[in-house]
């Protein structure tokens, strides 16, 4: 049937609406598991947050979050391939992640939390009592901050809000940088920061991950500085304040 330009522009209207509708369901509802996996434990429920709980709850996540991406993307009609998840210069990636990770850590264990409280701080306290003093816990802990941070946010707050998005308007980059700068303030007001220096801690390196995704184009880069990142502060944080 012979559409007219006007009924084509509808149609292309109208389907762009659709696509902004799911790129926005799958976005409420991946967050919703974000935080559902996560606050039964928090509560206290099947052992609480803590000892072998980590790890299951990163395994929840992906088990959860990125088959509900999957579908959101097929129903874009884009993949995983689409929004940067490739093995594609996957050694230069990689090693952009790492000096990203071994950076944030230099700045943040030499200067920021020296001088912002030190073992005084919350964070610190927080982690310290989640791990309870304890190495087996950090062994625990690794799979939640390399799976569910490194791997699984970033397929949801870099590969999924910037790409299926700017992908949804043909690739525009204004659309781009919009969706750039709200992945970086969601990615960090997600995790509840509390006061101007958590505010910091969260949107600088939630700034570099977004940086090394739109530089490479792929998320290798970003997964590897979030995993490595997730992985050294449990470290340092047990060998300098435990």
């Amino acid at each position: 049937m012979y559409l007219s330009s006007s009924e084509r522009i509808v149609e292309m209207e109208g389907e762009k609406i659709k696509s902004i509708a799911i790129f926005l369901l799958v976005v409420i509802v991946g967050f919703s598991l974000f935080v559902l996996t996560q606050i039964p434990f928090q509560i206290g429920m099947f052992g609480g947050y803590k000892g072998v709980s980590l790890t299951l709850i990163g395994l929840l996540q992906a088990i959860m979050i990125i088959p509900l991406l999957y579908v959101g993307l097929k129903a874009l009609k884009m993949n995983f391939k689409k929004i940067g998840l490739t093995s594609f210069k996957w050694k230069r990636d990689s090693l952009l992640g790492i000096a990203v990770a071994l950076g944030w850590a230099v700045v943040q264990f030499v200067w920021i939390i020296p001088n912002t409280g030190g073992a005084s701080r919350e964070d610190i306290s927080e982690i310290l009592t989640m791990l309870e003093y304890s190495w087996i816990n950090v062994l625990w802990y690794l799979p939640l901050g390399i799976i569910g941070g490194g791997i699984v946010e970033e397929l949801y707050n870099r590969g999924f809000f910037i790409g299926a998005l700017t992908g949804i308007f043909k690739d525009s980059r204004l659309v781009l940088y919009i969706a750039s700068a709200l992945s970086i303030t969601f990615f960090a007001a997600g995790h509840i920061p509390r006061d101007f220096v958590e505010w910091m801690d969260l949107l600088i390196p939630s700034t570099a991950y977004t940086i090394l995704y739109l530089y490479t184009k792929r998320l290798t880069a970003s997964m590897v500085a979030h995993g490595l990142w997730n992985s050294i502060v449990v470290l340092l944080v047990m060998i300098i304040y435990a």
